[in-house]
This record gives structure tokens, C-alpha cells and sequence, in this order.
């Protein structure tokens, strides 16, 4: 186990270390000063701020909502609205891309009712505007779940307090909500930012030209389009710095004690019977259906034009999805048991109560480094070697693997660490080891949560447009990159049609990686 875990390690590491030798030998020979070019200057003062804005709506919005929720236990539409949540949560930003045209676009409903009152849609949606709505779209039902079970957590001792102490609305947000919030904040921000700092399909399907480009965006046009492999060099590099940073302070952030009490979710608030309170929520619930729904049932219209998905390029890029989604989860899962083992292992031996984070680094170490930056650095020490055509496949496997690793390796360490805590004396007495071990003593814990990580790598992979944009062509699509095409040649109908198929296959990948998680639960 500890040979498969250095060499797994060593794997993750080198494809970094080879992709960044590659930009290295890329950028050879150039000035460092474009680095301060007004072009440049003008992407990453975008990024950040798209990043920006959209991380602080997305924020206010999910605490509004979760608190909203938390105070209205019992109203008609609840659980739709929570099932809303869940939903937006696990679709691929490319549907969502989809579902913001087919809504807010000139020919989407919102259009099409403008025009029909006379007024001027416009193409005010590509741009900042359409960025933001999509990440919003995005990331806020992400937050609204974050806060909402954070907030859950809490002791239902504190309620009964603040009930017996009388304290209002404005006091009770302050001395019981307001801690919560504070804390589950920064980790959640920076995650938020780093997500919306690196969007590919959004910024370039919604950005409407080369000025409202994010870095990764950035990459993309000078590899695809303009083969700049110095250009794509140094703008890797400075990805690479930004993206490095903000991986190291979600970590910092990250570390926080964890909640005590149990699940708070028939705890009685003080604030409930507060008119204000009772009118604001109502305002905040109805603005989030009325924000989620639409985009959602957009998707659904698809039904219409489902006999689009018999056709032989849908088939085909379906069947290119699959396989490369099975192929990144085996990967991405066998990647992560190959450096947790060892990591319970040695926590084993040296007797320590937590296992050593050091392959955990290295599993979270894909998401410092931005898919683009790999496909870079790998194209560029490859191109000499292996046609373009037949790196296609394996790169896309093999990033899309990497992107995953972190998430399986969280699902995946827990119950390792459980069964070693159950019954790792036992088998130390026995001599049970090796692949015996993992067979007799670990399955059973690991199974659930092992199925899951599968599914949720799966579903990475299979909504990916960013390293398919790259390779795809005639020969190598899938249905991220139809669903793209069929967007830019306004064919909405089948655009619909595969957006629906695609949401459909990551939504039960979801429901699949959810039932592991459940497992992983009841076996603790």
C-alpha cells in the first residue's frame, strides 16, 4: 500500500511539476513585462472583479435564503424549494449558461415578453450581467445549503435561552445567527471567489468579447486561436500564482473548530412571530423561486424537441461523455484510495489521533493548479512527440481525473479512518493486510461512500467544457461542447434537448453520490 501511495503521489506531483516545466520552456525568451501590458492588466482587474461581485451576491442571497428557511419551518412549497436548491447545486455551468439564454436572452421568455410590450430587449445580457446571473445561478443555492445546515447545527440550549430571555429579532440575529454566519463565511467566500475567478464556460459563452475575459478565458482563445504558446505561458503562470493563493487561504480558512449539538431543525426562534420578519421572508423566498424556477423549467422544454437526441451526433458525443466520465471516476477514485491507505496507515503507526494531511495536500493540490494551466504545459512538452488528435482523449481523462481527486479523496478518508478506529487492532492481531485487508475488513464501510465518489467524479467529468473546448473538434465531442455549438448557432430547440439529457445524467450521477454519503452516515 505505501508503494502505491508514493506512487500515486508521485503522479499527481509530476503531472503538476511537468506542466509547469512545460510553461517554463513555453515562455522562454519573453519579455516579463507584458506581464504589465494594459490588456493583461484589463483581464485579471475583471476577473477580480466579476469574482468579486459575484461571490458577495451570491453570499448575501444564500444567507438570506437559508435564514428565510430557517424561520419558516412549515409553508406550502417548502420542499420544492429545497429540492430547487439541490438541483441548481449539482447542474454543469454550461446548462446553466443554456438556461440563463433560453430565460434572459433576446429571444428567451424575458425577451420575447419585452418585445411583445413594445420594448427593446437588447444585448445587455452578454457581459457583466450575464456573468453574474449565471455564477449567482450557481453558487447561491450552494451557499443557502452551506448556512442552512451550519445554522441547523446549532444547540436547540441556545433557543430555549433566548425564548426564555425574551430577545428580539435584531438580538437574536446578532447573538445566535450572525456567530454562525461569521464563521461558515470566509472558507465559503474564498471557495466561491477561487470557483468564480477560474470560470471558463461562463465567461466565454456570456462574456461577449475579448474584454470581459477571465484569465482562464484568456488561455483558451491564445492556445486554441491564436497557438501563443508564450502568451499562454505567462498568463498560466500568473493563474497560477493567483490561483495558488486562494487555494492557501480557502485552506486557512477551512481550519475551525466544528459545531457542537445536534440538528436543530424543530428548535422554536424567538423571531418567528415577528411581522417584519414574516414579510421579509416571504420577499426573499419568492424573489429565490422566482429567480431559480424559470432557468430550471427552461431546461424542461427540452421535452419538445427530444426526438433531436436520436440523431448520430448526439449519440456519438453521448457515448464520448460516458467514457471519458467512467474513465476519469476509476481514475480519480483509484487515485484518491491509492493515497488515503497509506495516510491511515501511518497514522497507525505513529499512533496519532488525526491522520497526516500531507496526501490530503497533495489530493487538493489539482485545484491550486486550473485545468487550463495543465492542458497548457502538457500541450506544450507533448506536441513534439504525440499528435494533437491522440493526446486528445488521455488529456481530457486525465485532467478531468485530477479535478475530481480532492472530492473523492473527502468522501473517501472518513470511512477508511472509521474502520480503522472499529477494527484496525483486531487486524493487526490477525495479520490481516494488504488487498486482504481492503477486501475483508474496509468494504463493507467503504463500499457506500466509494460508489459515491464514482458518481460524483463522474459528474464532474461529464459536465466539463473547459478542457474538451481545447481538443474537441468533429472528431472528439461531447455533450458539453454540443450543447455549446448547438448554443452559438441559436438551434435552441436541440440546444434544449441536449441540455435536458445532460442535467438529467448529472442529477441522478447526484441522487447516486448522495445515497453514498447517506450509507457512509448510517455506518457511523
Amino acid at each position: 500500500m505505501r508503494i502505491a501511495g508514493l506512487a500515486a503521489a508521485a503522479f499527481v506531483v509530476g503531472v503538476a511539476l511537468v506542466a509547469l516545466w512545460g510553461l517554463v520552456r513555453a515562455g522562454e525568451g519573453l519579455d516579463p513585462a507584458v506581464l504589465a501590458s494594459p490588456y493583461l492588466r484589463g483581464i485579471v482587474r475583471f476577473s477580480l472583479m466579476q469574482a468579486g461581485l459575484s461571490t458577495a451576491l451570491s453570499l448575501l442571497l444564500g444567507a438570506a435564503i437559508a435564514l428565510a428557511l430557517l424561520r419558516r419551518r412549515a409553508f406550502p412549497g417548502r420542499a420544492a424549494l429545497l429540492g430547487l436548491l439541490a438541483t441548481a447545486t449539482v447542474l454543469p455551468a454550461v446548462v446553466v449558461v443554456f438556461a440563463v439564454v433560453a430565460v434572459y436572452g433576446r429571444s428567451g421568455w424575458l425577451g420575447s415578453g419585452l418585445r411583445a410590450l413594445g420594448l427593446d430587449a437588447g444585448s445587455w445580457l452578454y457581459g457583466l450581467p450575464g456573468i453574474l446571473i449565471a455564477h449567482v445561478f450557481l453558487n447561491a443555492p450552494f451557499c443557502a445549503r452551506v448556512f442552512l445546515r451550519a445554522l441547523e447545527a446549532q444547540p436547540p440550549e441556545s433557543w430555549r435561552l433566548a425564548s426564555h430571555l425574551g430577545l428580539t429579532p435584531t438580538a437574536t440575529f446578532r447573538c445566535l445567527d450572525a456567530p454562525v454566519l461569521a464563521r461558515e463565511t470566509p472558507a465559503l467566500a474564498t471557495l466561491v471567489f477561487l470557483l468564480c475567478f477560474t470560470s471558463f464556460a461562463v465567461v466565454l459563452a456570456l462574456g461577449g468579447g475579448p474584454d470581459r475575459a477571465t484569465l482562464e478565458v484568456a488561455i483558451y482563445e491564445a492556445l486554441r486561436l491564436d497557438a501563443d504558446f508564450g502568451r499562454a505561458a505567462l498568463l498560466s503562470a500568473l493563474q497560477l500564482a493567483i490561483g495558488g493563493i486562494l487555494a492557501a487561504a480557502f485552506v486557512l480558512a477551512s481550519r475551525r473548530g466544528g459545531e457542537t449539538g445536534g440538528a436543530n431543525r424543530h428548535a422554536l426562534r424567538p423571531d418567528r412571530a415577528s411581522r417584519p420578519l414574516l414579510a421579509m421572508d416571504c420577499v426573499v423566498l419568492a424573489l429565490a423561486l422566482a429567480f431559480l424556477a424559470p432557468p430550471l423549467a427552461s431546461i424542461l422544454a427540452g421535452v419538445a424537441a427530444v426526438a433531436s437526441l436520436l440523431q448520430a451526433d448526439v449519440v456519438r458525443a453521448a457515448g464520448t461523455s460516458i467514457a471519458i466520465a467512467a474513465a476519469a471516476a476509476a481514475t480519480a477514485v483509484g487515485l484518491a484510495v491509492a493515497l488515503a491507505l497509506p495516510a491511515r496507515d501511518l497514522r497507525t503507526r505513529l499512533r496519532r489521533p488525526r491522520p497526516p494531511r500531507l496526501n490530503a495536500r497533495v489530493a487538493c493540490a489539482p485545484l491550486a493548479q486550473p485545468p487550463h494551466t495543465r492542458v497548457a504545459g502538457g500541450y506544450v512538452v507533448l506536441r513534439g512527440h504525440v499528435d494533437a488528435a491522440t493526446m486528445g482523449v488521455p488529456m481530457v481523462v486525465l485532467v478531468n481525473a485530477l479535478m475530481a481527486l480532492p472530492f473523492a479523496m473527502r468522501l473517501l478518508e472518513p470511512p477508511l479512518a472509521l474502520s480503522q478506529e472499529r477494527y484496525g487492532r483486531l487486524a493487526d492481531s490477525l495479520g490481516i493486510d494488504g488487498l486482504d485487508r481492503l477486501r475483508l475488513v474496509d468494504w463493507p464501510l467503504l463500499r457506500g461512500p466509494l460508489f459515491g465518489a464514482l458518481a460524483t467524479s463522474a459528474a464532474l467529468s461529464m459536465g466539463d467544457l473547459g478542457v474538451i473546448a481545447f481538443f474537441g473538434g468533429a472528431d472528439l465531442t461531447t455533450l458539453p461542447l454540443l450543447l455549446y455549438q448547438r448554443l452559438g448557432a441559436y438551434r435552441m430547440e436541440e440546444a434544449a434537448a441536449v441540455a435536458m439529457l445532460l442535467a438529467g445524467v448529472v442529477f441522478a450521477l447526484a441522487l447516486i453520490a448522495q445515497t453514498g454519503s447517506d450509507a457512509d452516515a448510517r455506518a457511523a
